[in-house]
């Protein structure tokens, strides 16, 4: 089954397939001239260029993305004292996703502009490192091939529709945030503080505190909540009681336990672990 949907929805189950790549030193001469049917995708990191799209001009510097979908009328050329450096890829792309019992494919529309200029240093670092590890990948003759290029394409898109989610998003920010996640799924099971993450990161709680809800949507205490809660549910499917299970996922008060788990499932500890075994 395949369909068009709403893209918030779907996006980031993109299963891409690379159709060609290229890192692109452009000689002095270099021009483009072409009616595509595939989706493209172009970092510039170097020199400038002047490209047309449809009825679009634009002159592309480092840091400009630009993105081509089927049907565009393309058209570029560099500049013989400052030739164009960039990354290049075709693609193709569907969303498989499981849903009522069966498998889906839909399409949903990828959030790009035709052109936009990466503002922030750090993703566009982070980019750029990916495009280089995807070239050297394109480049060998590795079984998983295929594999690893998808992987890092999908890295690479992740990265974009966070960035095009919102004008607040910070790469910086977000690695900040990715490494106190990563810390509170290794240390759920202990009391964890907002001073503890703080210093964990070296960075001020108030500061933490504010990136982290701009990142996530949740406050450090509620991701921890949820991050508890969830590997609760594992250890009562594995039939774990209650009580131990509110002390395995860090909660010293089983009766805070209760009233948490059941505000993030609708039901108490109990009722979900009869559920999982089949009781009435």
């Amino acid at each position: 089954m395949r369909s068009q949907v709403n893209p918030s929805k779907y996006i980031y189950n993109i299963h891409p397939k690379i159709i060609y790549f290229i890192d692109r030193h452009a000689i002095w001469d270099w021009t483009l001239n072409d009616h595509i049917n595939y989706y493209n995708l172009m970092l510039i990191y170097d020199g400038k260029a002047e490209f047309t799209c449809n009825n679009t001009t634009i002159q592309a510097t480092s840091g400009y993305l630009l993105f081509h979908k089927p049907g565009d009328r393309r058209k570029a050329h560099t500049f013989a004292d400052n030739p164009m450096k960039g990354y290049g890829i075709d693609f193709y792309y569907t969303c498989p996703v499981y849903e009522d019992g069966e498998w889906k494919y839909v399409e949903p529309e990828l959030p790009f502009s035709y052109f936009q200029k990466i503002e922030d240093k750090y993703l566009f670092s982070r980019l750029h490192d990916l495009f280089a590890k995807l070239n050297r990948f394109h480049l060998s003759t590795s079984d998983t091939k295929e594999v690893s290029e998808r992987l890092i394409f999908t890295e690479i898109l992740t990265l974009l529709f966070k960035y095009k989610e919102g004008n607040e998003y910070n790469y910086a920010n977000a690695r900040k945030v990715d490494k106190v996640i990563n810390y509170m799924t290794e240390h759920y099971m202990e009391n964890i503080t907002l001073q503890e993450l703080a210093d964990y990161t070296k960075i001020s709680p108030s500061y933490l505190g504010n990136i982290f809800k701009k990142v996530t949507g949740k406050s450090t205490i509620e991701y921890l909540i949820n991050i508890r809660i969830n590997k609760a549910k594992s250890l009562l499917k594995d039939g774990v009681t209650v009580s131990e299970t509110s002390k395995l996922v860090g909660f010293n008060d089983i009766f805070y336990f209760s009233k948490a788990f059941k505000k993030h499932e609708g039901l108490s500890p109990s009722q979900y672990a009869d559920l999982q075994n089949g009781e009435d």
